[in-house]
């Protein structure tokens, strides 16, 4: 999973993507510099940078862009 989300980050030009969660929880990454990717975790800011999505790797089930299901 994360060398897909890497591979997402990196997409130039990039395109906003989904993020879905074993609770089915979605969170979209709106732009590059919003997410910060880590062994583990995957951090996303949201509502202008004013929160900050703590997502476990083990718990995405899936990524949608808007081209297609990646995972």
């Amino acid at each position: 999973m994360q060398d897909e989300i890497r591979r997402l980050l990196k997409t130039q030009p990039f395109a906003p993507f989904t993020v879905v969660m074993s609770d089915g929880t979605h969170i979209t990454v709106k732009h590059p510099e919003m997410a910060w990717l880590t062994k583990h975790w995957l951090f996303v800011t949201t509502d202008g940078g004013e929160t900050i999505e703590h997502l476990y790797l083990l718990h995405i089930t899936r990524l949608q862009s808007s081209q297609t299901d990646v995972a």
